[in-house]
């Protein structure tokens, strides 16, 4: 195998959600997306290097395939979307891997991505006592598009960029006469949560992106739920949202991991619904929204797997 060539693979984790999005007759053109950006620039792969350090990854991440199974099959829904984000920043759609590297891609704690709390808020996403959007994961990863595109600016180096991402501007002014350097030669100056960081997302990188040469090309994902978006008052409880639409709170809990309470958060929010919820109880919305009751208004969008309709 020659790891030097990068080919454009269709991802085998991927691979249901992407054919049944481009088979569908009234599938979503690319300037629907949720996050509204200019078209995609042309960027260069990352430039992913199996060495001895990387590769050391790979067969702890084989020996316990499970647990990667279980990050990619959280991902699914999320993740073509993810990449198509990443290009619109332009920034190599392989860095989506970094939030496995960091979270296992995790929607706990501080979501996929691990940003911190000021650096969240700097890039505009809500986190306080109601809410947490650093645990949306497509929320979090326009924020982290666009914090490695800054990054990215101000380096000129991709593999710089993860080092910054993870040890922050402080040290970086320690590694930028590294750019250019052989890859070894870097890995050995940094940090050792960096350098492990670093190969862990190159590690992952290489499996996803040859899935079947690693032997797990019968990892099976189901498809992604087709859901809507609908404005609903601050301080309703979730399981009047569930009541009125039809759906368990679970699956509102589900589609929302970004509100971190029973209840919608003050002054509002647009929680996420299953579609097939909001065809059931249309009558129930009609009626509820000439009331006055429970739905302000529905924002109009319909979403597959993250993607508006």
């Amino acid at each position: 195998m020659r790891w030097q060539i990068f080919i454009v693979l269709v991802l085998l984790i991927v691979a249901p959600v992407y054919a049944a999005a481009q088979s569908s007759p009234d599938r979503v053109n690319k300037d629907k997306l949720q996050f509204e950006l200019a078209q995609p620039r042309k960027v260069a792969p990352f430039p992913l290097v199996l060495n001895a350090a990387v590769q050391a990854y790979v067969n702890s991440y084989l020996a316990h395939s499970e647990g990667l199974r279980e990050s990619y099959a959280r991902s699914a829904p999320y993740l073509a979307q993810m990449m198509e984000v990443m290009r619109q920043y332009g920034v190599p759609s392989d860095m989506v891997y970094l939030a496995f590297a960091e979270s296992s891609f995790s929607k706990a704690g501080a979501g996929p991505w691990q940003l911190t709390k000021a650096t969240a808020r700097q890039l505009g996403l809500k986190v306080n006592s109601f809410l947490d959007e650093r645990r949306d994961p497509l929320k979090s990863t326009r924020a982290a598009a666009e914090y490695l595109a800054q990054l990215h600016d101000q380096i000129g180096d991709w593999r710089l960029t993860v080092i910054a991402w993870n040890t922050g501007a402080g040290l970086l002014s320690h590694f930028v006469g590294d750019r250019g350097e052989d890859f070894d030669r870097l890995l050995a100056r940094l940090p050792a949560r960096t350098r492990a960081l670093l190969s862990r997302f190159m590690a992952v990188a290489f499996i996803s992106k040859n899935a079947r040469e690693f032997g797990i090309q019968e990892v099976v994902y189901s498809q992604p739920t087709q859901y809507a978006r609908i404005s609903v008052p601050g301080g309703t409880r979730l399981s009047k949202v569930a009541e009125a639409t039809h759906s368990e709170v679970f699956e509102i809990q589900h589609l929302n991991p970004a509100i971190l309470t029973d209840r919608i958060p003050p002054g509002g929010y647009d929680v996420v619904i299953p579609l097939s919820s909001r065809i059931d109880a249309a009558n129930d919305w009609n009626e509820l929204d000439t009331q006055g009751g429970l739905w302000a208004r529905g924002t109009g969008h319909l979403y597959r797997g993250g993607v508006a309709r």
